[in-house]
């Protein structure tokens, strides 16, 4: 792809010199384009934010490029001599220029930000996070992130141009310069008597250059959301095929500890993934050890962020969306209420069950999933600023660093190891988070052979796990505590950032230690859904079946839905709308 693309790029810079050649007249300034036309092409377009895009699109956006330069150039060499002429602008249209081309800069500014901030490729995660109600937690990282990357940068923008044009607008109004350029229809004048009348020439100007610069990028933001069907949306539900035949309901087969019941501990590393496997030695190392699920999981529809993947893993549905105002406004009454999870199960067996992340358990609803499925205790950085264990105006990232999370619970472990009862605990990390992560004060100084923000930020994070890990074995519960480390989804962009390449495939990492069964012997293509099962048999439990949910235990020889469709059918199926989800989701028959 890399190939390909240079190549393009390549043959596009050719033709935009030479057509920039051919629109001059004179030998001198043939010779100005041949140099000027390609370098201030490279300089603008090279690498612009392509690497967001898949499929034919980048290829695309490279000819748009060339197109919106050649334009540019043309603008630039049909500024020619004109008669003086007198036009007084009134102050309010100069300052309407001025705001115009701040929202340009801002739009600018904003994209780039946005696509590396959000994952706007995956529609659902974006609506589902905007209107998902009581979302603390994110505003703080967002805003800040805004105003550092976007707003900040914009203003100190927006301000060089202002003021590059007052200047330009004094020295052409005391030498008296005019010009006039045609583009089509397009008539701007340069130059005048008065200073408002050259100010307001040069703020049209900048503004046409502005427009057909940033032209490329903006369109970009309609190629990567319209990537998802939106018609799937607005579809009425219908009988789904899938849930028919594959969804096997928890409470209607046998599940039962064979012996006595392990404790379980379930460390959700967000983002992490094979592509990392460079900055990451301990977890490699760990997994070596575990029972390794080969290559790692899939993301697939309903499952590729946090909340979703949780849920996929833990009640082997996806999370879909409902869209219908009559159905939800935000702030659904429940979470899921007739789905059946891996907490449901466990409170059933007598489990004491805690959920552990440094951030607002309000995002994204994750406090009444919990809640809802398994009377889960949910300890999040409110909690731990009630009980003093945070300092109440303390912020970092999108609420504590990883490093306190992990000291916490090491805390909350050792209570739950002293009860009577078997304990289940779910740990959310968050440090790994795009759009650069979050690095660790305690490793700033560290690791200086690995170069980069994004590459010492996995490197930490794989040596707290490590760290947290070698505590855990010397622990009296370890022994019968089922240990399982997942990232929680893959993240293209990231991977893009350390060049992983485009065409091969991402997966989360998977490893289970301790397990009560034997380790599976062959090389699986597995979801989130198929964790239900597969935790279950590793913590001890027996399974009418092998199968939960839309889950398949990957101890078993049973084909998991992912092997059985492959993952663009299986996609489709998911995404439909149907009356068996609706039940999960609303608890309608």
């Amino acid at each position: 792809m890399a190939f390909l693309f240079n190549l393009n790029f390549a043959i596009a810079t050719f033709l935009v010199t030479l057509v920039s050649i051919c629109m001059e007249k004179t030998r001198t300034r043939r010779f100005v384009a041949l140099v000027i036309a390609p370098t201030f092409f490279f300089c603008f377009f090279y690498d612009f934010f392509y690497s967001v895009l898949n499929g034919p699109w980048p290829i695309m956006m490279i000819y748009i490029s060339a197109l919106a330069f050649v334009l540019l150039y043309l603008f630039c060499i049909s500024l020619k001599k004109i008669p003086e002429f007198d036009e007084k602008k009134s102050l309010a249209i100069i300052f309407l220029f001025f705001f115009a081309q701040f929202l340009i800069v801002l739009i600018r500014q904003t994209i780039p930000w946005a696509i590396d901030t959000f994952p706007l490729s995956n529609v659902e995660a974006v609506l589902f996070t905007l209107f998902a109600a009581e979302n603390g937690g994110a505003e703080g990282f967002v805003l800040e992130s805004f105003y550092s990357k976007v707003l900040y940068n914009s203003i100190g923008i927006f301000v060089v141009f202002v003021s590059a044009q007052i200047i330009g607008a004094t020295i052409l109004c005391r030498r008296r310069i005019f010009a006039e350029s045609c583009l089509w229809k397009l008539r701007i004048q340069i130059g005048g008597k008065h200073f408002r009348s050259c100010l307001s020439g040069l703020q049209k100007s900048v503004l046409l250059i502005f427009f057909l610069f940033c032209s490329p990028l903006v369109v970009i933001l309609p190629i990567i959301v319209t990537s998802t069907p939106f018609k799937v949306f607005f579809q009425q539900p219908t009988d789904s095929q899938l849930y028919r035949e594959h969804y096997v309901f928890p409470d209607s087969i046998q599940i039962d500890a064979v012996t006595s019941p392990r404790n379980l501990v379930v460390i959700f590393m967000e983002s992490m993934q094979n592509a990392f496997a460079d900055y990451t030695p301990e977890i490699n190392e760990l997994g070596k050890r575990a029972d390794l699920f080969a290559p790692g999981g899939i993301d697939v529809f309903g499952t590729n962020w946090t909340i979703a993947a949780i849920t996929g893993k833990l009640c082997g549905i996806p999370l879909n969306i409902p869209l219908s105002s009559n159905e939800y406004l935000g702030n659904l009454p429940t979470y899921l209420p007739k789905a059946h999870c891996l907490m449901d199960v466990l409170k059933e067996n007598g489990y004491r069950q805690l959920f552990m992340q440094g951030s607002s358990g309000n995002f994204t609803q994750k406090r009444k999933f919990w809640t809802a499925h398994g009377g889960v205790d949910v300890h999040d950085i409110e909690y731990y600023r009630r009980i003093g264990e945070i300092p109440m105006d303390y912020n970092v990232f999108w609420g504590f660093e990883d490093r306190k999370l992990y000291r916490l619970a090491k805390k909350e472990l050792d209570s739950l190891s002293r009860g009577d009862t078997p304990f289940a605990a779910y740990i959310l990390t968050v440090d790994t988070h795009l759009p650069y992560g979050y690095l660790d004060d305690s490793c700033k100084s560290n690791f200086a052979e690995v170069k980069g923000k994004i590459p010492k930020v996995l490197r930490c994070a794989s040596k707290q796990l490590g760290d947290f890990l070698m505590w855990a074995q010397d622990q009296k519960w370890f022994e019968n505590t089922v240990i399982a480390i997942m990232g929680d989804h893959t993240m293209p962009s990231l991977a893009t950032k350390l060049n992983w390449p485009k065409q091969d495939s991402l997966y989360w990492v998977s490893f289970i230690l301790n397990s009560s069964i034997s380790t599976p012997v062959s090389r699986r293509n597995y979801s989130s859904l198929d964790m239900f099962p597969t935790l279950l048999e590793a913590m001890g439990f027996a399974i009418d079946g092998r199968a939960v949910a839309l889950g398949r235990s990957l101890y078993s020889s049973k084909p998991t839905l992912l092997e059985l469709y492959g993952k663009d059918v299986l996609d489709s199926l998911l995404r439909e709308r149907s009356y068996q989800y609706d039940y999960f989701l609303m608890g309608r028959e």
